[in-house]
């Protein structure tokens, strides 16, 4: 039965749905606290969008490799024309879903698409790309921001912190699995931050995030709550990076690294008005 559990969870990550789970815990965690109403179809454009933005980058990177290392891009190598026919699915119930959007989400979303698909280009004739990282992580936290923001009649200087925290969040991820795959990616032909820049500033670099968005978090107050997410997100990766040995074991790292965005969804469950 766990054999089967752990088959089951392997496949789903290899499909990023752990990632699209993620970005909708944070958006509904966003909707509560912002206090802001969003249909369905909020929920099913960033879950749609984050699901064929990285199945599209997995398909490339696969294919783009004669025998890749990394079981993810192996899978999406083999069962890339299975792939592209569910993501052309998903596509086209996207832009069919459109039309059931707010004015304010689809003007945002257009942009926030036009850059997207900026990136996947980039990505495709720039293999070696060195800002993959950043633009991810920024493109990740504002695809969640932009469907509670949009319905704001004012976005503050607060609402833009918060968003570049979730973006610091999202940059450590990628910096630390990056860090853990540096050999595997070496070896792929990747050209990640941290190959690019040495392992020595690779290190200075995912402590000095941590660091910004540690002191953020306790500069704005931690009887915000929201900041304490951000807090408890940012050790939580800390901890897989300082200690490779225990989190090197079986993709650990990934499965926790990934499994933070799941707690905005936990602390939406222990709000007493939930209940």
């Amino acid at each position: 039965m766990m054999i089967q559990l752990d088959r089951i969870y392997k496949y789903f990550r290899w499909l990023s749905l752990d990632i699209v789970l993620g970005a909708i815990f944070f958006l509904a965690y966003l909707e509560s606290y912002y206090e802001v109403s969003l249909s369905l179809h909020v929920y099913y454009a960033l879950g749609s969008a984050v699901w064929l933005i990285y199945t599209t980058d997995h398909l490339m990177d696969g294919n783009a490799m004669e025998n890749p290392s990394s079981d993810r891009h192996g899978f999406h190598k083999k069962y890339s024309n299975w792939l592209i026919v569910v993501g052309g699915v998903v596509l086209i119930i996207a832009l069919v879903n459109v039309y059931f959007l707010e004015v304010e989400i689809i003007r945002n979303g257009a942009i926030l698409s036009a850059v997207s698909i900026g990136y996947l280009l980039l990505v495709y004739f720039f293999r070696k790309l060195w800002v993959k990282e950043l633009l991810v992580a920024i493109v990740y936290a504002s695809g969640i921001f932009i469907g509670p923001l949009s319905m704001r009649s004012e976005v503050s200087a607060l609402d833009i912190i918060l968003l570049l925290q979730l973006s610091g969040v999202a940059l450590l991820n990628l910096l630390v699995f990056s860090f853990y795959d540096r050999e595997a990616d070496q070896k792929d032909g990747f050209n990640s931050l941290v190959l690019r820049i040495g392992e020595g500033k690779s290190r200075l670099l995912i402590l000095l995030c941590s660091f910004l968005v540690i002191t953020t978090c306790v500069l704005l107050g931690l009887s915000n709550q929201i900041q304490c997410v951000f807090l408890l997100m940012t050790l939580i990766l800390t901890v897989i990076f300082l200690f490779p040995q225990a989190f090197g074991q079986k993709a650990l790292y990934r499965t926790i690294g990934d499994g933070i965005f799941y707690l905005p969804g936990l602390f939406l469950l222990l709000e007493p008005k939930f209940f």
